[in-house]
């Protein structure tokens, strides 16, 4: 059976089955408001995914404890972070089509670098289609990276430059003309880097890259089509790796099964499946930019976040969106919408990233879910690219034990809603906590705080600015603690911050 042949034997069959849904009585098609997509546990059936990966692992994720809640529970306003194009020519602008089109953190130098895709239309000689970023600044452990754009002489985050170490440290460049570096996905240090707009079908093309500044090639897979948008990889339980491919803007996703365990340039990659967009429900599906494969401790359930410009049945377009769905590994696979969350590419200023841009999923040393997403260009401060790092609502595992770890998240609202800061235990000497006027204008703004302090030490808020005023204390337990300041008559009032120790 041709690709042809498959797409309507599989089209018929999903539209047979809208209609069923469809006819029932009291039908309403009507679009629906925002609401919590039913949660519902199905038998597991199919490829699992591999949830025996480690830190250590260099062609692996890991598995995350509960993947839905962990994506509800990300933090929709973020950290900012940034880079700087080190020694290359970018060429990126925007509204060009010469723009950032993926990212992925790796495992290699303790968790430091990234990997990001672009579109760039020079000429094959001086044409990039992905980087290597070497975030030096950051922490080793593995966890959250935190901002990098923390300094005290500037009040505003949105104008504060990166830290001058984080750079771009490598390129590959453009193969065989192919001009467009699509969504990309890393499993470990494994990266599949999806390319179109070349002389023959799209492809993926993969690396190891465990020496960022010298990626070593794996092999090409060549697409039924001249698409090739985005990449997806996961390593599976038997230790196989599933790859896909999506066509423009991921309506079409071609399944591809690994013939090896250990990926090598000779390894074949058969075609396992190709799915079509009208076996998903209507409304269900978006155009999305990046597609990256989450594996749940549980079981080794699969799932792909989607990141793009625009909700589903509801959200106006131009919002940051990202999109959880369950994957089924049967010979039919089978793609359902469990979750779907508004996330803000800015607090009180200018925007820091764009989910039509690059987004990427990726789960930390602690299996804590962390999301990135960039600008299109380099229209940062000294010409940076900006980015973001979303992160858990009670990011730190170890912040009940380790005061390393320690942090307090602060809200502009009382329903732990609205923009923020979060006051890091180790950033404590970053800015001015002493006048919440030099940290994004947030005085007297503070109605609600999530903090996670070891027993032993304290955060003190201070209603006036230089440590003054009459003060609530933020007591260490060891346990995460959410607190409506208003409850305590604070709301609205904190102007300093200090950590402190009994």
């Amino acid at each position: 059976m041709n690709q042809r042949q498959g797409m309507w034997r599989k089209m018929a069959a999903a539209l047979v089955g809208l209609a069923v849904v469809s006819s029932g009585p009291g039908c309403d098609t009507r679009e629906e408001e925002p609401r919590e997509l039913e949660q519902r546990t199905f038998a597991l059936s199919g490829l699992a995914g591999y949830t025996q990966c480690d830190w250590g692992s260099t062609d692996c994720n890991l598995c995350v404890n509960g993947v839905v809640s962990a994506f509800n529970n990300l933090r929709d306003h973020g950290e900012i972070l940034g880079f700087y194009p080190g020694g290359y020519d970018l060429n990126l602008a925007y509204p060009s089509s010469d723009h950032l089109e993926g990212i992925q953190r790796l495992k290699s130098g303790q968790g430091r670098y990234f990997v990001i895709s672009k579109r760039d239309g020079r000429s094959a000689s001086s044409a990039y289609v992905a980087h290597s970023v070497f975030m030096e600044s950051r922490n080793t452990s593995g966890l959250r990276m935190r901002s990098n754009r923390l300094i005290s002489s500037t009040s505003q985050p949105e104008d504060t430059w990166p830290h001058s170490a984080d750079r771009v440290v490598a390129g590959i460049g453009a193969l065989d003309g192919y001009k467009h570096g699509g969504g990309l996905q890393a499993s470990g240090n494994i990266v599949a880097l999806p390319l179109e707009e070349g002389p023959g079908n799209g492809k993926v093309v993969l690396y190891d890259y465990s020496d960022p500044s010298n990626p070593a090639w794996l092999g090409t897979v060549y697409g039924a089509s001249g698409a090739a948008g985005t990449a997806s990889l996961t390593k599976l339980a038997d230790g196989r790796f599933m790859l896909v491919i999506g066509q423009g803007n991921a309506n079409v996703l071609e399944f591809y099964l690994s013939s090896s365990t250990v990926l090598s340039p000779s390894t074949t990659w058969a075609p396992y499946d190709t799915w079509y967009l009208p076996e998903i429900p209507l409304g269900d599906w978006g155009a999305f930019q990046s597609l990256n494969f989450v594996t749940d401790c549980a079981e080794g359930r699969l799932y792909l976040i989607g990141t793009r410009l625009g909700g589903l049945r509801w959200g106006a377009v131009s919002d940051d969106y990202a999109h959880l769905y369950e994957v089924t590994l049967t010979p039919n696979v089978t793609i359902r919408n469990v979750a779907s969350k508004h996330f803000y590419c800015s607090n009180d200023g200018s925007r820091q990233c764009n989910f039509d841009a690059a987004g990427g999923a990726f789960v930390d040393k602690d299996r804590n879910l962390l999301l990135y997403v960039t600008e299109h260009a380099d229209d940062g401060p000294v010409g940076s690219v900006k980015m973001m790092e979303y992160r858990s609502i009670f990011p730190n595992a170890a912040c009940g034990s380790d005061i390393n770890q320690a942090f307090v998240d602060f809200y502009d609202d009382s329903d732990f809603s609205d923009r923020g800061f979060i006051f890091d235990y180790a950033d404590r000497y970053a800015k001015n906590w002493a006048r919440f006027s030099d940290v994004d204008n947030f005085n007297d703004k503070a109605s609600a705080v999530r903090y996670c302090i070891p027993p032993g030490h304290r955060v003190r808020l201070y209603k006036d600015s230089n440590y003054s005023g009459k003060t609530k204390d933020l007591i260490g337990t060891g346990v995460p603690t959410s607190v409506n300041l208003n409850s305590w008559s604070f709301g609205d009032e904190t102007s300093a911050a200090q950590w402190l120790s009994f």
